[in-house]
């Protein structure tokens, strides 16, 4: 009888430390899985502070230098107008609009313009990589991005799709182009995101680009899903298009009808 006693105080005994190390297991685990989380958040975070302090320097590097150099472009065009050497005048204006849009697109790249975080983020990240790629992008954001009547999910989900695509077009071509803009067409009530690139494969078949698979590259059998994607999420929604068109450039204009 002491005996059984002892036995089922010794599985009480085994049960509730069995019991306790289950707990501390679970505990332990949610514990690490928080943690992982905040590191990666952390991560993400410095991340984005580093490319924003990039983007600063970029700006101040910009506008530094165009400061310093204006007083000479000044006496340059003085020179050739006393010569009436219009066309040296025009070859110098190039120079000066060039300067002037890469001052405007970074000063563009600022949160308290685009005041969607989420969207600012992917921005200065594809705007980075381009510039990689020597890709001129030029930005125009005449609206309220935050006032776009679809998820921010989707938003960035299509926003990046279609700027990697852009990216991948444009690094091949001689001239580098990307024009993304944002605007309302008050017309038709509804918002825009249009994105323009420069593109070499002029036979790309626009009625195969949204099927899975489709894709002008073969080394990756990652391509041809990021279009389908975006179909995918169209499928989903009663207020969004996608307009493709390949002219001079290549482009994509979402729409997004209130």
């Amino acid at each position: 009888m002491q005996i059984m006693h002892i036995c089922i105080c010794m599985n009480s005994l085994i049960f509730i430390i069995i019991v306790s190390m289950s707990f501390s297991i679970v505990f332990f685990l949610i514990k690490y899985k928080r943690m992982n989380s905040t590191i990666e958040h952390q991560n993400l975070r410095i991340e984005t502070l580093e490319l924003d302090n990039e983007i600063l320097s970029k700006k101040d590097d910009c506008i530094r230098s165009f400061k310093h150099d204006f007083f000479n472009f000044v006496q340059a065009l003085d020179g050739y107008s006393q010569n009436n050497d219009i066309d040296s005048i025009k070859k110098m204006n190039k120079f000066i609009l060039k300067e002037c849009e890469e001052i405007n697109n970074v000063e563009i790249l600022d949160p308290k313009i685009i005041k969607d975080y989420g969207v600012y983020n992917i921005l200065i990240k594809k705007y980075a990589l381009a510039k990689k790629e020597n890709i001129t992008m030029n930005f125009e954001i005449l609206t309220d991005i935050s006032q776009y009547k679809i998820s921010n999910y989707h938003l960035c989900r299509i926003l990046g799709i279609l700027l990697d695509n852009a990216i991948e077009a444009a690094k091949e071509c001689d001239e580098k182009i990307i024009n993304v803009r944002f605007i309302k067409d008050d017309k038709v009530n509804r918002q825009l995101v249009v994105i323009e690139n420069s593109y070499k494969k002029l036979d790309i078949d626009l009625d195969q680009i949204f099927e899975k698979g489709y894709s002008t590259k073969k080394e990756s059998s990652d391509h041809g899903l990021g279009l389908w994607n975006v179909r995918k999420i169209l499928e989903k929604t009663t207020n969004l298009n996608l307009f493709t068109k390949k002219e001079k450039l290549f482009s994509q204009q979402l729409e997004i009808y209130n």
